[in-house]
């Protein structure tokens, strides 16, 4: 199983930086191409928002799994360890549940899509094939708080992710086990 999410992690890194990538150079050079040769790239704006749309919901996961996430800290940050832990019982399992909820509500919207036929309007790209990067997002996040919570509720420290464990001072210690 561990090699499942190591692959996970790796592709997940991979799409992330390579579209990133991609997308400063299709945009710069679009930039520098209406600038100095007076002619812009039909297709570059069309291709920097399918990269954002897939940096945005691939980055999902990654960061539930790096606990780059947004966070209730201020509340958290009140509380005692005891209930420090409760807290993030309920945080992981209700993200989870939500994180499944859209991903079921954007797979619906990826399928009407599909049956719309849409398509990009200069390179031609069926839409449904961008759009069906947000229920993939929404499902690796969806993986990465179900996990959160599993670990939380099996093991005796608090877990803010799969990656970030802190000890009973509440100081980030490197996961005893690695992932589960």
């Amino acid at each position: 199983m561990k090699n499942i999410f190591k692959f996970i992690t790796r592709f997940e890194e991979f799409v992330l930086s390579y579209s990133i990538l991609l997308m400063a150079f299709i945009l710069i050079g679009s930039v520098l191409s209406r600038t100095f040769l007076n002619s812009s790239w039909t297709f570059a704006e069309e291709v920097g928002q399918s990269l954002t749309i897939i940096v945005t919901f691939m980055g999902v996961g990654y960061c539930a799994k790096k606990a780059s996430h947004i966070t209730m800290s201020a509340v958290f940050d009140l509380l005692n360890p005891k209930f420090k832990k409760i807290f993030m019982i309920v945080i992981s399992g209700f993200s989870t549940l939500m994180m499944l909820y859209v991903a079921l509500i954007s797979f619906q919207y990826t399928m009407k899509v599909l049956e719309l036929g849409r398509v990009t309007p200069s390179l031609r790209i069926p839409m449904y094939l961008i759009i069906a990067i947000v229920p993939i997002g929404f499902i690796l996040g969806a993986i990465e708080y179900g996990r959160t919570f599993i670990l939380n509720v099996t093991k005796k420290q608090l877990y803010l992710s799969t990656e970030v464990v802190l000890d009973t001072d509440l100081k980030i210690i490197p996961p005893a086990d690695g992932n589960v």
